[in-house]
């Protein structure tokens, strides 16, 4: 469970333009998905993990999407993967967390040939404000072997993984504790006063408090020193997003 499965950047109705920006890093997008709940996404998918661009379809009316699309653009929230989603959701309870309805979703998906296939997946979403700084969710995959292609997890520019994620918080000692119970870890890091590192089996969460910075989750680094500063111009190109009315947060 304390494993990272995806990370989510809300792209709102710009989806087009931020699948092209990926793709000129050099990262292998993958072919549009429509989810049964009305919501639309591409992929980047990794050896273990993988980014997903989440959004909508250009005149949708909001009313008709789920909740977890209609929040402002940038990096949205982090799923954890799970083998057994209706023990997942005893055992946050337990721990005092408040799961919500287990979802039942599924995207039809075109293997070429004039095949096609259901990718199946189950997720658990904590109650909104549950974790400070994130939406935490946990995913279950019915039909992994459709998601984790071969084809899909090479990338020209050679990244294999994302490495870490940060997220400003008022107080990162308080936060780091709903962490870790969320995540099932036990492992942290204080680094000095105002920062906590989360250790995952396959990623790592660093909980700042910087006043300068909205809350939220600010920073998505995939590795290597060139794409972290490529990623930043991912900020750049979507413009001044308040101006155009929808809630702006730095998209990596």
């Amino acid at each position: 469970m304390n494993r990272i499965d995806h990370i989510v950047i809300n792209t709102r109705d710009r989806i087009d333009e931020a699948a092209a920006f990926f793709e000129r890093m050099g990262f292998f997008v993958t072919p549009r998905g429509y989810h049964s709940v009305g919501s639309i996404n591409h992929t980047i998918i990794f050896k273990t993990d993988g980014l997903e661009l989440l959004g909508y379809p250009a005149g949708k009316s909001l009313e008709q999407l789920p909740e977890f699309v209609q929040g402002p653009a940038g990096l949205a929230s982090m799923a954890l993967q799970v083998d057994n989603s209706d023990q997942m959701r005893d055992a946050l309870m337990a721990r005092g967390l408040t799961p919500q309805p287990i979802l039942d979703l599924s995207r039809p998906l075109d293997l070429g040939n004039g095949k096609m296939a259901d990718v199946k997946f189950r997720l658990i979403t904590l109650k909104p404000d549950s974790i400070p700084g994130s939406n935490v969710s946990y995913c279950q995959h019915i039909t992994p072997e459709l998601v984790w292609r071969p084809e899909w997890q090479t990338h020209v520019n050679g990244c294999i993984r994302m490495t870490r994620l940060s997220i400003n918080v008022n107080d990162p000692k308080a936060a780091s504790e709903l962490y870790l119970r969320a995540m099932d870890v036990a492992k942290l890091e204080n680094t000095e006063a105002n920062t906590c590192i989360i250790h995952l089996s396959n990623f790592q969460i660093t909980l700042v408090h910087e006043t300068e910075k909205p809350l939220g989750m600010f920073k998505l680094v995939f590795g290597t020193d060139s794409l972290e500063k490529d990623s930043q111009r991912f900020v750049k190109s979507f413009g001044n997003e308040a101006a155009a009315g929808v809630p702006f947060k730095r998209l990596l």
